[in-house]
């Protein structure tokens, strides 16, 4: 025993110094950076409620009785039901503790013809008689009731929201109610004969039904015993904050719980049941399970919910928080270009950059966020390119109702502003290019004030392909005819 549980220190403590190891090596990762440590931190949750119920099959302690009886036929099974918590203190690596019912029942068949020695039966006194009887589907069963209380280190890896999950530990069986009987079947005596005499007793001749089983069972005393328990599964994710669980699992007693008799003795004493009839008490006798040794072992499939706490957060907050990360992203982002491609033609927009003053003042007024969006969406839409070496815009149909709508917006939002920005490819001189995108924007600039825009509410800035700036507002791999175009930029007026 001193072994065993030496041997289940070592392997927790191995398990506990491979999370820790693992921890250190994820801490120094050079590959980390801010955002990603903290999305890490705000999406893990350490802690598991598992809900778990399962059944299957259970070893059979009827070993002695298969070998004496060959028509034996037996069977078992196992149904448990645990409620538990684990705690990972690695993203990965967790410890679990629970408490759970388990029932074994373990059922034996007997049907067989038997000669058998009884002494006194009934009214005899002092002689031995044989005795001959049969069994028709006659069950011997044992039922068992346990607590049990798992101790294990949890392993879990999510792949989206589904991942595999597993487990290995000890268990403490403990068992709190045992009792055994003949649950059905029939006994049926056919003689009984004096040895002495070598005379038939017909008159003595017994016949039990079904009905004389019903409930008539005696209670035995077990063994407490410590198991070691392992279980594989996966999770599917239910929602943020729940997940189902389906695995198998698997234990082995460490130490011998037989059920013995209310005097301690090995195996179930059956005569209570007999109803006093010492005919019946040898056919008990012969039924005693008389084997030496039984470390139960229980095998089968288990089934539940695990529930993330610290997700459980409403709807609403978690609406609000994607959000969140979706402006933070789209903040991010604005300066690159959208593709939105379809089975005809390929299409590029350029996002307008909005001025942080113009965003924090337009929080608090939703009429003027309303505008402010409604523009930015407007321009995003309009691409408007230039010829090699040209000042005069092209423009589709599609630009100018766009243009049309900007306008409107900047008509009546008057202390809106915007900044329209040239463009050039890096065919030509410097200074000539530098001139051309100045043109490029003044020539956009003059579509918007020709259809009534306040010329104060227009700025114009320009960049050739050797500017810095160039390089960030328009990504290198757009082609040549894609840089020669002009590109919006919201302010506060």
């Amino acid at each position: 025993m001193k072994k065993q549980l030496f041997l289940i220190g070592l392997i927790f403590t191995m398990f506990v110094a491979f999370a820790q190891t693992t921890e250190t090596k994820s801490e120094t990762q050079p590959t980390a950076t801010a955002d990603t440590v903290t999305e890490s931190k705000d999406d893990f949750c350490p802690h598991r409620i598992l809900f778990r119920f399962g059944g299957g099959y259970a070893n059979n302690m009827f070993k002695e009785l298969k070998n004496e009886i060959p028509g034996l036929k037996k069977c078992s099974y196992t149904a448990m039901a645990e409620i538990g918590y684990t705690y990972f203190f690695h993203r990965n690596i967790g410890i679990g503790l629970g408490v759970g019912i388990n029932y074994t029942a373990r059922t034996a068949k007997i049907n067989e013809t038997v000669i058998t020695e009884v002494d006194d039966p009934i009214y005899f006194n002092g002689d031995l008689y044989d005795m001959e009887y049969s069994t028709k589907d006659l069950k011997q069963r044992t039922g068992i009731w346990a607590i049990e209380i798992p101790l294990t280190v949890q392993f879990e890896k999510r792949f989206g929201r589904n991942g595999i999950y597993a487990g290995i530990g000890v268990k403490g069986y403990i068992p709190i109610s045992a009792r055994a009987g003949f649950k059905d079947g029939e006994i049926q005596i056919d003689r009984i004969t004096d040895r002495a005499l070598n005379v038939t007793y017909r008159d003595l001749l017994y016949h039990m039904n079904p009905i004389e089983f019903k409930d008539n069972s005696v209670p035995a005393k077990m063994k407490a015993s410590i198991d070691l328990l392992g279980e594989f599964g996966g999770v599917i994710g239910l929602s943020r904050s729940a997940d189902l669980y389906l695995g198998l699992y698997a234990s082995y007693g460490f130490l011998n719980i037989l059920p013995k008799n209310e005097n301690g003795e090995r195996g179930i004493d059956l005569t209570p049941i007999n109803t006093g009839d010492r005919r019946l008490a040898a056919i008990g006798d012969r039924y005693v399970n008389t084997s030496e040794k039984w470390n139960l072992f229980q095998v089968g499939l288990k089934v539940g919910f695990h529930f993330l706490p610290c997700k459980s957060k409403s709807n609403d907050e978690f609406m609000r928080d994607r959000k969140r990360r979706f402006m933070d992203e789209m903040e991010k982002k604005q300066n690159e270009p959208i593709v939105i491609t379809n089975t005809t033609q390929e299409f590029y927009y350029f996002v307008p950059t909005i001025s942080q003053e113009l965003l924090d003042e337009s929080g608090n007024d939703p009429a003027k966020k309303k505008a402010l969006m409604d523009l930015a969406q407007s321009l995003s839409m309009i691409k408007i390119l230039f010829p090699l070496d040209s000042d005069v815009p092209s423009l589709s149909d599609r630009n100018r109702d766009d243009i049309r709508k900007a306008v409107d917006i900047l008509r009546a939002n008057t202390d809106l502003k915007i900044i329209i920005t040239g463009y050039t490819s890096p065919e030509g001189s410097q200074a000539h290019n530098e001139d051309l995108a100045q043109r490029r924007a003044n020539a956009v600039k003059g579509i918007f004030v020709d259809r009534g825009v306040d010329k104060d509410q227009i700025a114009t800035a320009a960049f050739t392909a050797n500017d810095p700036q160039h390089k960030i507002d328009i990504p290198e791999r757009e082609s040549y005819p894609q840089q020669r175009a002009v590109i919006f930029k919201i302010e506060k007026r």
